[in-house]
């Protein structure tokens, strides 16, 4: 009927207007070009939209991002064959990834300058950890079912990732 229609097409719009800021930020993170994360966010809500009948509301959030994680990957992997895709260049266009609290002070701001670098670094699955638990602030639990570990895999994963994260802010600091 139109009206269950209507109360599914208001309930995917919520869940676009909830999750899209992330999704996009994880694509961001991997792809590192805003158009090619644009469209693999399109292509993820394009999933979305023809299986939300099928997933636990309650499972929105990590199936997505699940999925656009997956997406990115995809990209990745047709886009560079042969290439380790974590050897990339950053982007040119200085944005700004990590949605920051007031940076005023010059060496926060170098700071974060150097974590969105450091971050980018990484090799996978350290990247998408850091990104979905302390970037983004999923659970240790979402985090495992979008990356298909462990809790202690994750956990483990994640402790390495920071220690190659302070390891490389050691070799800055004066």
């Amino acid at each position: 009927t139109p009206v269950y229609a209507h109360g599914m097409s208001r309930k995917f719009r919520r869940w676009v207007d909830e999750y899209q800021d992330q999704a996009w930020t994880l694509a961001r993170y991997l792809l590192k070009d805003p158009a090619e994360a644009e469209d693999a966010c399109q292509e993820a809500f394009v999933k979305l939209w023809r299986n939300q009948d099928r997933i636990d509301p309650e499972r929105i959030r990590p199936w997505l991002m699940k999925v656009t994680r997956n997406v990115c990957l995809d990209r990745l992997r047709r886009r560079h064959p042969t290439e380790e895709w974590e050897e990339w260049q950053q982007p040119e266009d200085g944005a700004v990834w990590i949605q920051p609290g007031p940076l005023q002070d010059l060496q926060q701001h170098e700071l974060g300058e150097w974590l969105k670098h450091s971050i980018n670094g990484l090799t996978e699955p350290y990247r998408s950890l850091v990104v979905l638990r302390d970037v983004q602030q999923h659970s240790y639990e979402e985090v495992a079912n979008v990356l298909e570990l462990s809790l202690t895999q994750v956990k483990v994963y994640l402790h390495r990732a920071r220690k190659q994260l302070r390891e490389q802010l050691a070799e800055v600091r004066p």
